[in-house]
């Protein structure tokens, strides 16, 4: 096994160089904080070092749909993007003890000094990330994910063989990283801390907030009182994200997992001020270990997530179905062809601690949205396509909408639709069909003129015959800390047009 040999006294020299040059991510080693929590990192650093613990500093980067560049070159995909929502993403040093797996070094793009963009967790470790959140928006979480597991493809799962008719989805969900003993599995290892469970401090967006990323009950307790001695003013402000050994594989060597954090904020109050807080990235991550290693570990149990709840929307699928025979009536079209997104959470079982068993590609998943996925498609052949379905932020199942098309098989996210642009798309057809206001019609094609609620596709987005699916993501129920249950919504419908005989009317215009 190969393993680092460096000292960290070194390792803060690399990491204070210059950025590597051909990366669009942006870090902030500038070390742009507010200058009160610049202070708490320099009285946490030094505390924590004054005690013996063990003590490395990460960078943050902000990871952009231009930055699909590098992962389609290193694992093939671009980890299903959310457009509406651009990563943020800490690098970190490597313990000298711990396996170096070189295939992942550059992952997402070169990196500043000796940090990688994965990291395996010592049971008596833990990350610290002190932030400042960013200004209001619709949408904020942090989460740490199992991004490889060691093992092999195993043909005889069940889910494995529930996809065979559809050999991009079998591929994208049982995929080998680079490392070739090793699969990528990108599965939450339980509920994130997002915006909601933030509030329940007192405030969320603008807030200095901290968290901390253990497998052991002691390290929460020591980094919790560590905190509050750096200057924090309150440990109701200290969240917790457990790493349970029951659903990760603990530890420093090879056959260890390895773990990735991020960070998503969606669709901010005020776009400026949301792009300053972006380009800044005002957070500190730093990875810290106890140094007496003969004491016991207290671990977390197995995670119990929270409950999903939902406004039933199927009392609504009759008018869903009606609005599609009355959007092809319009056409002209009758017999255009139809098909029908699917939930992941329920066709294949998407969610962090059923995947990793397995193992199997999560594909980011998150308990704060479902991903219901359409059919594959094409633009190439003068097609239109149609999106018919229910608004979530108008039944009261989301705060967020996000409607995106993806390239695949790259799985890149390449534009974001939001609820802004869906509402009130199908008024025009309220003479045809009831509660139109709690519906959509949104249309995408290479070219959009004179058809209203519709986006281009571009061949810089998507190239020339490539194929597309369509996510749609209903972000946190209003009134709960998580997302909707599948179960109680209705899947929206992809109708397929010939763009060539396209509806005279603009009656259909919001």
């Amino acid at each position: 096994m190969k393993f680092h040999t460096f000292c960290f006294v070194f390792a803060a020299i690399l990491a204070s160089a210059p950025a590597l040059s051909g990366s669009n991510n942006h870090s902030n080693n500038d070390n742009q904080l507010p200058k009160s929590l610049e202070q708490k990192v320099k009285n946490f650093r030094a505390d924590l070092e004054a005690r013996g613990y063990q003590v490395a500093q990460g960078n943050w980067h902000l990871f952009t749909i231009e930055d699909c560049k590098f992962p389609l070159e290193t694992i093939g995909i671009c980890m299903g993007n959310n457009p509406a929502a651009p990563y943020v993403i800490p690098t970190l040093p490597l313990w000298p003890d711990e396996f170096v797996d070189d295939t992942m070094k550059d992952l997402l793009g070169p990196t500043r000094g000796d940090t990688w963009w994965t990291y395996r967790l010592d049971k008596r470790e833990a990350l610290v990330v002190l932030a400042q959140l960013p200004p209001p928006g619709r949408y904020f979480s942090l989460e740490t994910y199992a991004f490889t597991r060691e093992g092999e493809i195993n043909t005889d799962d069940e889910i494995y063989q529930s996809v065979q008719a559809d050999p991009f989805m079998q591929s994208i969900l049982f995929k080998k990283s680079p490392n070739s003993s090793r699969l990528l599995t990108f599965a939450s290892i339980g509920d994130n801390n997002n915006v909601v469970i933030e509030q329940q401090s007192g405030a969320a967006f603008d807030q200095q907030r901290f968290f901390i990323i253990t497998p052991d009950k002691v390290m929460k307790r020591k980094l919790t009182q560590a905190l509050l001695r750096a200057g924090v003013p309150d440990r109701n402000q200290v969240f917790t994200e457990p790493v349970s050994p029951d659903v990760v594989r603990l530890g420093l060597a090879a056959e260890a997992d390895d773990l990735m954090i991020i960070a998503r904020y969606a669709h901010p109050e005020d776009e400026v001020a949301g792009d300053q807080w972006r380009q800044q990235l005002p957070l500190a991550v730093f990875r810290v270990r106890d140094p007496d290693t003969a004491r016991a570990t207290e671990p977390f149990p197995f995670p119990v997530r929270d409950e999903r709840i939902a406004q039933s929307e199927l009392e609504l699928e009759g008018d869903v179905k009606e609005l599609v025979a009355a959007v092809k009536q319009r056409w002209g079209q009758p017999n255009a062809k139809v098909g029908e997104f699917e939930s992941l959470l329920l066709k294949v079982d998407l969610l962090g601690e059923h995947c990793l068993p397995r193992p199997m590609n999560c594909l980011g998943d998150n308990s704060d949205t479902d991903y219901q996925i359409s059919p594959t498609a094409r633009l190439d052949s003068g097609e239109v396509l149609a999106v018919v379905g229910i608004l979530g932020t108008a039944t009261g199942n989301a705060t967020y909408v996000s409607l995106s098309p993806n390239w695949i098989p790259p799985l890149e996210g390449v534009l974001d639709v939001s609820d802004v642009d869906l509402e009130g798309s199908a008024s025009a057809f309220a003479g045809m069909v009831n509660h139109t206001g709690k519906l959509y019609v949104h249309y995408f094609a290479r070219e959009c003129t004179d058809l209203p609620n519709c986006h281009e596709i571009t061949r810089d987005m998507i190239p020339q015959d490539g194929e597309l699916k369509l996510i749609q993501r209903n972000y946190v129920v209003p009134g709960s800390t998580r997302g909707p249950d599948p179960t109680l919504l209705v899947n929206p419908s992809l109708i397929i047009f010939d763009g060539a005989s396209r509806p005279k009317s603009q009656a259909d215009k919001k």
